[in-house]
């Protein structure tokens, strides 16, 4: 059985402490826009921990669909959904 560090368990609690925390700030934030960049934020985080686990490929991914697919498809969504008020 490998044997961690307790340096890599530190770092791996506190990555895993700020993605719960962005995730949650995603989730509360009342500005669609803002949460799209926060949700972005929260995904390097998560490729950040998955690269730290030894998992690159899953961080790889996680980089790309999480950080720029995904923000990007609910950015594209918001302002195409976009209502103008009537005056």
């Amino acid at each position: 059985m490998i044997e961690l560090s307790s340096s890599f368990m530190i770092t791996a609690y506190v990555m895993l402490i700020a993605i719960t925390i962005g995730a949650i700030a995603a989730l509360l934030q009342k500005d669609l826009l803002r949460a799209a960049f926060i949700s972005g934020a929260e995904s390097v985080a998560l490729a950040f921990f998955f690269h730290a686990l030894l998992a690159p490929d899953l961080g790889l991914t996680q980089a790309i669909v999480g950080t720029v697919l995904l923000p990007g498809i609910i950015i594209l969504g918001i302002f195409k959904t976009r209502r103008t008020e009537e005056e």
